[in-house]
């Protein structure tokens, strides 16, 4: 197993620890305030059956399926536009990219389980029925991306830092070694902050963790901001072409959004109308606004698009 998906396990391991002890701790709590609406569908035994295969996807895509081969290379579209202009010229700037990028990844994949439910469900408003809830989707949802992710890797893409190896050997320290170059697509950093970012997003649009309104709407706009930087570090580091960022954007965003809202929270009468990007809406309706990540050329960001 690689070092990221040895961290990456442990961080899991220490939010399931996490949560066991605020859901075992004395309910010296104050009066319950997060309850789960009778009209949003509970975690199901399907769901159970999915999660568990999608689990058994990741490991044989890790431990049982032929590593990658070299089998497409080159950009598409406008990769080759967005490589020369977000790409660091030095190989220590590449390489601090890739670390800053690496810690967005491990934040936002730990984010909605450590403090969502663990410290603020679990352990803040002492609900531990909402946060056995919000547990159930968020592993439901890491699985679907991590599939959706390490499958992927196997289509062969070679990686944009391959180009700079064949000029100088010296490029990055990826050159030369070929199983860590032939994994270009998609970006599984990507994939799974997006999804941390997404499930934070669902989470605080329904629940009110940090007691609703404007302190709810910022953590997940602070999370998406994050997420779509960790993209563009993966750009900037060389590590990934443009359209293998933007199609994890796209996975984890339905992994951690679109799925949640699909099977849970998109239900009863009082649910807003569906949506396929971050959303909120006022009490009465009046101010409406999506969130989406941007990247082009020129700009890099979170757009707010909406009615106020």
């Amino acid at each position: 197993m690689s070092p990221c998906l040895r961290t990456l396990a442990r961080h899991c391991v220490a939010a399931a620890l996490g949560l066991f002890m605020a859901l075992a701790a004395p309910h010296a709590r104050a009066e319950k305030t997060l309850e789960w609406d009778p009209a949003w569908p509970r975690f199901r035994k399907a769901e159970i059956a999915l999660t568990g295969g999608l689990s058994l996807q990741v490991a044989a895509a890790l431990f049982l399926y032929p590593p990658a081969q070299r089998n497409w290379e080159g950009g598409i579209l406008f990769d080759d536009a967005i490589r020369r202009s977000l790409v660091l010229s030095t190989p220590e700037a590449r390489k601090r990219a890739g670390q800053v990028s690496d810690y967005i990844y491990y934040g936002l994949a730990t984010l909605p389980m450590v403090v969502d439910v663990g410290l603020v469900a679990g352990a803040g408003h002492g609900s531990g029925d909402v946060a056995v809830q919000m547990l159930a989707i968020d592993l439901e949802s890491y699985a679907l991306a991590g599939a959706v992710a390490m499958s992927a890797e196997k289509a062969g893409r070679v990686r944009p830092v391959d180009r700079g190896c064949r000029k100088d050997p010296s490029y990055s320290d990826r050159c030369g070694k070929e199983e860590q170059l032939d994994v270009s697509f998609m970006s599984g950093h990507t994939t799974i902050a997006f999804t941390g970012a997404a499930l934070t997003c669902a989470h605080h649009q329904y629940l009110p963790l940090y007691g609703g309104g404007a302190p709810d709407v910022l953590a997940c706009g602070v999370s998406m901001a994050a997420a779509t930087t960790a993209g563009v570090l993966r750009i900037s580091s060389d590590s990934h072409y443009a359209t293998d960022v933007l199609l994890g954007a796209g996975v984890g965003i339905f992994a951690g959004y679109g799925l949640p809202r699909l099977l849970h929270y998109g239900r009863g009468k009082k649910a807003p109308r569906s949506s396929v990007l971050p959303s909120f809406r006022s009490r009465h309706g009046e101010v409406q606004a999506v969130l989406a990540p941007t990247v082009d050329t020129r700009r890099v960001g979170v757009s707010v698009v909406g009615t106020f």
